[in-house]
């Protein structure tokens, strides 16, 4: 069992005064706490000691909390409590005398009460305090200092804060939240928090069907039913960015070219071969061949036909690419309108943008 007696003490001078009658520290712990729990709370403390002893007091503090989780006791609370002042936490150390001061009440230890109180007593004078205003509140706000939610009773009361950065926010269904952050420079600063009223949250709005939808806002996803589904003489609606849509159009476009020159060969090749079929054909008649003339012109319109398959399709593939690219949005521009038009020797595409 630890003793209050000897060097081993780790409170300031009044506390192990109070406490040096050699009683135990931990003679307050909860009764039936279990085993495990009680060693390993004796374990915490005497480590705890040992960090403060040696100055480490950012490192003490949480052992001390966490012996007292484990095995509440009036000396563990007076020895955190001690370690929060060592740390210029004013604010924390303060309530956690407070707390002890309490527990010893309660315990009938008069000693440890009248060693709490002076110490809280001392701190009261240095602590910083910040008030949360709330002039105009909403139904259903809350309130959260540092994410601790501070109950309405607490508006406008200044409650002692540590010195350090500290975040109040404020929410309401409905509306949009609000944050701010102020920083409590020194003990014995007064600083106050106003809540502004908060703005409304905009109301979700359906999005509207027509054939050319105005450009909905860049916060909002427009709806599928605001999007044409295929080119047309109308505005088209596009995703914001058609850098992705030119690309795939440049692509396509391509494929089109390639298969308007393979045309080209297999036309090439065609009147080549008819040219060549002429001298084995009849020249009165050129339409009655030889076996030669008769294969060379088989050939020929093998290569004629082939001509015209790959050139049809490298007329539409082209068209489709160029479809893709002038109906591309563009930034700060309206979208493309493109339209197709028949003629006789194929088709037409005109575009503008």
């Amino acid at each position: 069992m630890r003793c209050h007696s000897g060097p081993g003490i780790v409170l300031v001078a009044a506390i192990a005064s109070a406490v040096a009658a050699g009683s135990p520290a931990r003679a307050q712990t909860t009764p039936g706490a279990p085993g495990g729990s009680k060693v390993a709370a004796e374990s915490l403390f005497e480590d705890a000691r040992a960090l403060v002893a040696a100055g480490k007091y950012a490192e003490a503090c949480p052992k001390f909390a966490d012996s007292q989780r484990l095995g509440p006791s009036v000396a563990t609370l007076l020895n955190l409590a001690n370690c929060w002042e060592k740390l210029n936490r004013t604010a924390t150390a303060w309530a956690t005398y407070r707390e002890a001061a309490s527990a010893a009440n309660a315990a009938g230890r008069k000693d440890y009460l009248a060693t709490a109180l002076r110490h809280a007593d001392g701190l009261a004078p240095k602590l910083a305090r910040l008030t949360v205003i709330v002039p105009q509140p909403v139904a259903g706000l809350q309130i959260k200092r540092d994410g601790v939610v501070v109950d309405s009773a607490e508006w406008g009361t200044g409650i002692p804060v540590d010195t350090g950065p500290h975040t109040v926010e404020a929410s309401a269904p409905g509306h949009k939240p609000w944050s701010a952050t102020i920083d409590v420079a020194q003990d014995g600063t007064v600083s106050t928090v106003s809540v502004p009223p908060l703005d409304e949250a905009p109301a979700d709005a359906p999005a509207p069907v027509s054939a050319a939808p105005a450009p909905a806002p860049a916060s909002e996803v427009p709806s599928p039913a605001s999007l044409n589904t295929a080119p047309s003489s109308a505005d088209v609606g596009a995703p914001k960015d058609g850098n992705t849509q030119r690309i795939v159009g440049i692509a396509v476009a391509g494929l089109g070219l390639v298969s308007l020159g393979v045309g080209g060969i297999f036309a090439i090749e065609a009147k080549s071969k008819y040219n060549a079929s002429l001298p084995n054909c009849d020249k009165d008649d050129p339409d009655v061949c030889g076996g030669t003339g008769l294969s060379q012109r088989n050939d020929a319109r093998t290569a004629g036909d082939l001509a015209t398959v790959f050139v049809s399709a490298g007329a539409v593939v082209l068209v489709t690419g160029g479809i893709l690219w002038l109906t591309a949005p563009h930034a700060s521009k309206p979208a493309a309108a493109f339209e197709v038009l028949p003629t006789l020797g194929g088709v037409v595409a005109r575009g503008a943008w």
